[in-house]
């Protein structure tokens, strides 16, 4: 199996009938505690991007023991960065091998991530894989929370230029399918907090959005603000596969750090979605608000996407 999976590999990407075989190949070794080896030897043949979704199996399928001795060994640094997070998403040690790649990780796009789980991270959607098949929980659609029906206080707001990042844990959805995205950020004239943030106000923003009414707002743990944003980053829209585990991790924090501008400490949440023709509210709509520390600045991104 791990010769036909070394044959296969130098042809990836270059005809789908190999892509299918290679991909059965690599789900069978990943799930085999005595193959993990043999997985990582034809992962390190293919390119870097494709390395990431091998981490992700080998994560799910072998016992923390296996993957420390992976992680031990010689991995390129791709693959190995990637069963480094993958595995802080699960909860398993990193202890002993985290030290060692961190030197490696310097200036890569996932050296900037802390090597331990971090706070909001407990309810991550994680995918399941078996044979031919991959799942993880889906944090969007209708929720079983009523909407919040409170008016609220309608502040005056100025609308301020949104950072780039903003939008980093949607990015599949823009760049590989038919999403679209809006990302504001509006100062206050006076300070809110959370007990006064209601429909009203958040109509106020005059949010693209919410043009045509239809709002249900929600409010929102840090849990489920990040594992929203996780899945859409790791998981991607309609017609993308995301980022993966690792990379959709570093993009969901890049999301919810531009919204609570650089700490989520002292912040309030809420999630929302609307009735109307902006959202297309087949499956992958999501909408999170963020009312920072001192109650003076919101920050908004939400997101929809259509098969």
């Amino acid at each position: 199996m791990a010769a036909l999976g070394e044959a296969l590999a130098p042809f990836f990407g270059q005809c789908w009938p190999y892509d299918s075989v290679l991909g059965h190949v690599l789900r069978l070794l990943t799930r085999s505690a005595g193959d993990a080896a043999a997985a990582v030897r034809v992962a390190a043949l293919l390119p870097a991007a494709s390395m990431r979704n091998v981490a992700a199996q080998l994560a799910a399928s072998q016992r923390t023991p296996v993957l420390r001795s992976l992680l031990a060994g010689e991995l390129p640094t791709e693959l190995g960065a990637c069963l480094l997070h993958e595995m802080i998403l699960r909860r398993k040690s990193v202890a002993g091998v985290a030290d060692a790649w961190a030197p490696r990780l310097a200036g890569h796009p996932l050296g900037a991530l802390p090597l331990h789980p971090l706070p909001g991270e407990t309810r991550m959607p994680l995918a399941g894989f078996g044979h031919g098949t991959e799942s993880a929980g889906f944090p969007f659609g209708p929720s079983r929370v009523d909407p919040i029906t409170v008016a609220g206080t309608v502040p005056e707001v100025v609308r301020e230029p949104a950072p780039a990042e903003l939008t980093a844990a949607v990015t599949t959805w823009l760049t590989q399918s038919n999403g679209r995205a809006e990302a504001a950020v509006y100062t206050v004239s006076a300070a809110l907090d959370a007990e006064t943030v209601g429909v009203r106000t958040v109509e106020a923003l005059g949010l693209d959005c919410l043009a045509g009414g239809g709002l249900a707002l929600r409010r929102a743990s840090l849990d489920e603000v990040v594992a929203i944003l996780f899945f859409a980053a790791a998981y991607g829209g309609a017609y993308d596969h995301g980022l993966g585990g690792a990379h959709g991790r570093a993009a969901a924090w890049r999301s919810l750090t531009a919204l609570a501008d650089g700490s989520h400490v002292g912040c309030a949440w809420w999630t929302f979605d609307a009735a109307n023709d902006w959202f297309h509210r087949v499956a992958w709509d999501l909408g999170v608000l963020c009312l920072r520390q001192g109650g003076h600045v919101m920050a908004v991104l939400a997101a929809t996407d259509s098969d």
